[in-house]
């Protein structure tokens, strides 16, 4: 069973998704802001993780670039109302995707099922993000976080 590690500052949230997500067959570890993604990457090793851009004490960005640096290969999906913020900002090209945030889950459940498939096959899926200059090879390293 593959596990997703959904973040969002809001509790209904989290729980509509969760609920959706487990009747699709994943296992879902929840967490309210980027400090609580972190420490549960401690214990595990999720296959995709879900975050808003807008949360407490670490936002998605943040986390974004804290995960990247521990776990570079793990499909990251923004589920965010802030879309443009993802574009705007340099960190938002390390995500794999961007789905606007919406009642409806089928895009986003079509977006965790292609960047699974594709990281299975080691291949690149990018979706609701600009190509941009600081994607590419030349983007700044990351200083490792110790989780």
């Amino acid at each position: 069973m593959k596990t997703i590690l959904f973040a969002d500052d809001n509790k209904n949230i989290r729980e509509y998704c969760r609920r959706e997500l487990e009747y699709e067959g994943y296992r879902v570890l929840l967490a309210g802001d980027g400090t609580e993604v972190l420490a549960a990457m401690r214990d595990e090793r999720p296959d995709l993780v879900i975050l808003d851009v807008c949360m407490p004490r670490m936002n998605g960005l943040e986390t974004l670039e804290a995960i990247r640096s521990i776990c570079p290969g793990i499909p990251i999906v923004f589920f965010t109302s802030f879309d443009d913020e993802c574009a705007r900002d340099r960190r938002g090209c390390l995500a794999t995707a961007c789905v606007e945030k919406c009642a409806d889950l089928t895009e986003l459940k079509r977006v965790i099922v292609k960047a699974m498939h594709s990281q299975a096959n080691r291949k690149t899926y990018r979706v609701g993000l600009p190509p941009g200059a600081d994607c590419g090879p030349h983007r700044p390293a990351h200083q490792p976080v110790n989780l």
